[in-house]
C-alpha cells in the first residue's frame, strides 16, 4: 500500500480533525502529496496538520474554495470535512446537517467531475434498532436513528444516485477511538474520554446502566483500512469494525487495570433516542483487508500513554 500512494495527489477535508489528521499523517509518511481543506471548527486547530501538507482553510459548503487548489490531477478525495458526533450536531442542528450535506454535494460533484476516487464516512449508528452482528445488507430502522445517523444515511443515498458516474466508497464506522482527540473536547469519544477523566483521578459518566455495548475500533485501524479500501475496494458500501464488543462497564474495568486505579463511574438518564449496541459484521471487510485488529487493551494502553 506504501509504494502505491507514492507520488499521488490527494484531497483531505477536515484533514484538522481526528480521523482526517490522522489519514494526513499516514499518506505523507507513504510520499504522497496532500492538500487539506479545513475551516478550524469544532475545536480543530491549524497546528493538527501536518506541516507537510498543502492547507486551504475554508468551508466545504463553499464551492470557491475548490477553484484555490493547487491546479494538478488529484488521485483521492478523502471526505472528512462534517460533524462527527449526534452531541455536536444536537449543539447546532441546522448548520451541522448543511455543512454535512452541502459539503457532501460540492465535495462528490468535484470528484466526479475530474474522475477522483472518493472516499467518504458514513457511521455505525445507523444500526441502533437493528440485530447485532450489524451487516451492510440490513434493513435499517429509521425510527431508532438519531440526527447524526439519519444524515448520514442521506450521504449513502445520494452516492447511490451518483451512481457510477463517481468512484465513491462509504465507510460505515463504529467507535473510533484513539490519540489526536484532544481537540474535541467535551465532544470526545467514549474511550479517549473516559481515559483522560479516570487519569485525572476523576468518575467518568455513564448514561444508563453500563449495559450498553460499542464495537470500538482504534485510529491506526481505522486509518489503515480506509487507504486500504480506497485502492482495492470496488464495494460501496462497507463496515469499520473489528466484530467485538465491550460494555462501558467493563470499558472502565480495563481502564482501571492500565492507570492502575479504582475508580467507579457515576451515572445519568440517557436520551430517549439512545444507541445501545454496535457490532460489525466483517465478513465483506475482511475480504479486503487481512490484517489484525488492534485489541481495545493495546488501545487503551496507546491511548493513556498520549494523554
Amino acid at each position: 500500500m506504501e509504494k502505491h500512494y507514492k507520488g499521488k495527489n490527494c484531497i483531505v477535508t477536515g484533514g484538522a480533525g481526528f480521523i482526517g489528521q490522522n489519514i494526513v499523517n499516514k499518506l505523507i509518511s507513504f510520499g504522497a502529496r496532500v492538500v487539506v481543506i479545513d475551516n478550524l471548527t469544532n475545536g480543530a486547530q491549524a497546528r493538527n496538520i501536518n506541516k507537510k501538507a498543502v492547507f486551504l482553510k475554508g468551508d466545504v459548503r463553499d464551492s470557491e474554495i475548490f477553484k484555490k487548489l493547487p491546479k494538478k490531477k488529484y488521485d483521492y478525495l478523502f471526505h472528512f470535512a462534517a460533524p462527527s458526533s449526534n452531541a455536536l450536531f444536537l449543539e447546532n442542528l441546522s448548520s451541522s446537517i448543511d455543512i454535512t450535506i452541502t459539503g457532501f454535494l460540492n465535495t462528490i460533484r468535484y470528484a466526479a467531475k475530474r474522475k477522483i476516487r472518493y472516499v467518504f464516512p458514513s457511521t455505525g449508528s445507523l444500526y441502533n434498532g437493528v440485530k447485532p452482528p450489524h451487516t451492510e445488507k440490513a434493513v435499517l430502522n429509521p425510527n431508532a436513528q438519531n440526527e447524526y445517523a439519519k444524515t448520514k444515511i442521506g450521504l449513502e443515498y445520494i452516492a447511490s444516485i451518483f451512481g457510477s458516474s463517481v468512484n465513491a466508497i462509504g465507510l460505515r464506522i463504529l467507535a473510533g477511538y484513539g490519540p489526536g482527540e484532544k481537540h474535541k473536547g467535551r465532544y470526545q469519544g467514549v474511550v479517549y474520554g473516559f481515559c483522560q477523566t479516570m487519569q485525572k483521578g476523576k468518575k467518568p459518566v455513564i448514561w444508563g446502566d453500563g449495559k450498553q455495548r460499542r464495537d470500538f475500533v482504534y485510529i491506526n485501524d481505522i486509518v489503515d483500512i480506509t487507504l486500504t479500501l480506497a485502492v482495492n475496494c470496488p464495494e460501496k458500501i462497507v463496515n469499520i469494525g473489528t466484530g467485538s464488543d465491550i460494555s462501558f462497564k467493563e470499558l472502565v474495568s480495563l481502564i482501571n487495570k492500565y492507570l492502575p486505579k479504582k475508580i467507579t463511574p457515576t451515572y445519568g438518564r440517557k436520551p430517549k433516542v439512545y444507541l445501545e449496541r454496535t457490532t460489525a459484521d466483517t465478513k465483506l471487510l475482511r475480504k479486503y483487508y487481512k490484517k489484525p485488529f488492534t485489541s481495545i487493551e493495546d488501545g487503551i494502553e496507546q491511548t493513556l500513554k498520549s494523554l
